[in-house]
């Protein structure tokens, strides 16, 4: 190969990763644009809320129901995932513990009994833990009991 040609070769190289990079944030632009009015109607909807004062409050959380259904519509069509249902086991990796309930009938140790408030997880990475209230048998309880007596005393 020529110097010319190995020259040429490298100027194609190099457009063809430029081109990629300028596709990629292209998309990434128009990913971003789609989430953004997303939101925007959401906000547009607040607006309407409380510009019209409604007095309803049954009529009033319906409202602001549809509106939490509209962003979280948003965010994950976006990719965002979240974390933290009632029932499920909870995972050290997208869990914080931030309470310990007796186990009820039916439910086993670790179990997931109130969610506190909900993580997020967006391509694979976790942004934030869910903080659960777990189910924990007689003995898991008394050593929860036992190292926050601990932690009050020291």
């Amino acid at each position: 190969m020529t110097e010319q040609e190995s020259t040429a070769a490298a100027a194609r190289v190099a457009y063809e990763g430029a081109r990629a990079l300028a596709e990629r944030d292209a998309a990434h632009r128009a990913h971003t644009e789609r989430l953004l009015l997303a939101c925007a109607d959401a906000l547009d909807a607040c607006d309407r809320l409380l510009a019209a004062g409604q007095q309803d409050p049954a009529a009033y959380r319906r409202t602001v129901r549809l509106i939490a259904g509209q962003l979280e519509a948003a965010a994950t069509g976006a990719g965002l995932e979240p974390l933290g249902a009632v029932g499920e086991r909870a995972e050290p990796a997208t869990h914080h513990v931030v309470g310990v309930r007796p186990a009820p009938a039916g439910a086993v140790d670790d179990e997931v009994l109130e969610v506190a408030r909900r993580g997020y997880r967006y391509r694979g990475h976790v942004l934030r833990a869910a903080r659960v209230v777990v189910a924990a048998g007689d003995a898991a309880e008394e050593r929860t009991q036992a190292a926050q007596e601990g932690t009050a005393q020291g």
